[in-house]
């Protein structure tokens, strides 16, 4: 095989893969309030996107942020309770090839005091991707302890939470193989793991 038909082949897995990426993201948001308590609350997923990194012309993460429709509503439109994020990562550029447990679907429970969330504008736009993205990347900034197989993150340092993740008071997240996820078990998968969480 020559380098074209590499490149050839090599993009159309990217392009098959993100297709099922969409796949999935769509499903999820659709049968979320069907079948569990939480709904999308943001339309677009959150991603990484650059013209001048060329890491950033690849989308290796994606992001779907719910929270429980049973809280009540503020009128920035966030809910009085956690956020709950569905990152989908297939490849991490600082790991490369080293890096087994991807592709993943890492689930995270964002927990925020309540005049924090109020505080909030309306929405949150795809390029806040960094304030969700693996909560586990940076261990300088937050004191872990592991319990079975869910992390607890707690910030070492307010100011840092407050600049990089919304003033976040704690962190609860697990993560998953993406090919353990299924149209069959999405339910248990994800919005199952978002309850233990």
């Amino acid at each position: 095989m020559n380098s074209t038909d590499n490149v050839r082949n090599a993009f159309h897995v990217v392009y098959k893969t993100y297709e099922n990426v969409h796949k999935l993201m769509d499903y999820t948001k659709t049968i979320a309030p069907e079948k569990s308590h939480y709904v999308s609350v943001v339309d677009k997923f959150l991603r990484y996107k650059s013209d001048n990194d060329f890491a950033g012309w690849f989308i290796g993460d994606f992001i779907l942020i719910f929270q429980d429709r049973d809280h009540s509503e503020f009128e920035n439109e966030w809910r009085d309770g956690p956020l709950y994020v569905m990152e989908i990562e297939l490849y991490d550029e600082d790991s490369e090839m080293s890096n087994t447990t991807l592709p993943c679907i890492r689930l995270s429970k964002f927990i925020y005091d309540t005049e924090t969330m109020q505080g909030w504008s309306k929405g949150c736009s795809p390029a806040n991707h960094w304030r969700f993205f693996d909560p586990l990347h940076n261990k300088n900034t937050m004191q872990i302890t592991v319990k079975n197989d869910f992390s607890i993150l707690t910030p070492l340092n307010q100011d840092y939470s407050h600049r990089n993740y919304w003033d976040v008071e704690k962190i609860i997240t697990k993560q998953i193989p993406l090919m353990d996820v299924t149209v069959d078990n999405v339910v248990d998968k994800i919005f199952a793991t978002f309850d233990s969480l």
